[in-house]
């Protein structure tokens, strides 16, 4: 018996680098639901079939794509019961034309009722391709707009695909420790662009060098 369904939206860089955007959904209220593979790989071809916000793609420039999903459905202490992966038919790519390092990203917390580290959580999105004000070194206000519009709409459409196969489908974030899921009843995000440090010693350097003296 499943809790939770956990969404990897898995894309690509210029020169190879990866990337995965991991939202959870709670399924089945206080009692999880069984999810076989045949459900699973419906949510996943289901994912791939959306259409995905210009409020996310204008965060991407060209080089970034999206190319497919993985769907995990997991119980609370995150034993897998089933799971799908799906490729898109045509990636998704970019319609930004910044260029931003690979590990720039614009962060999603997600927040809940639940008090403390373990009621809120972080969705890391590609920002590959946001433009910055000059004056402020920050995206401008009307793009943090819609870049947070594009991703209510990313997350509730993902929801949508979800509650057509399962029950009791809600955005959530999971606390494994406490083997829990807190329904997330807002979304915010900030107009400093972070950075995912933990990834930067799977990055290939091209050096220059030169003789000294």
């Amino acid at each position: 018996m499943a809790d939770l369904i956990r969404v990897s939206l898995k894309g690509d860089m210029a020169g190879g680098e990866v990337w995965s955007v991991n939202p959870v959904y709670s399924i089945g209220g206080d009692f999880g639901a069984p999810v076989s593979a045949a459900q699973a790989a419906t949510i996943a071809a289901g994912i791939d079939a959306l259409t995905i916000s210009v409020g996310v793609t204008g965060m991407w420039n060209p080089t970034t794509r999206l190319l497919g999903c993985r769907v995990e459905a997991r119980t609370l202490a995150g034993d897998l019961e089933a799971l799908a992966e799906h490729v898109r038919g045509a990636p998704v790519a970019g319609a930004a034309s910044g260029a931003m390092p690979f590990q720039t990203s614009l962060v999603s917390s997600l927040r809940t009722t639940h008090p403390g580290p373990s009621g809120r959580g972080r969705l890391y999105w590609p920002a590959t391709g946001v433009p910055l004000t000059l004056a402020t070194n920050r995206p401008s206000s009307a793009n943090m707009t819609t870049y947070l519009a594009g991703i209510k709409t990313t997350l509730s459409a993902i929801q949508g695909v979800i509650d057509v196969t399962l029950d009791g489908v809600a955005l959530a974030v999971w606390s494994r420790k406490n083997a829990d899921l807190y329904v997330v009843n807002s979304i915010q995000t900030g107009d400093v662009l972070d950075v995912q440090r933990r990834r930067r010693d799977a990055e290939v350097e091209n050096y220059n060098v030169l003789a000294y003296p």
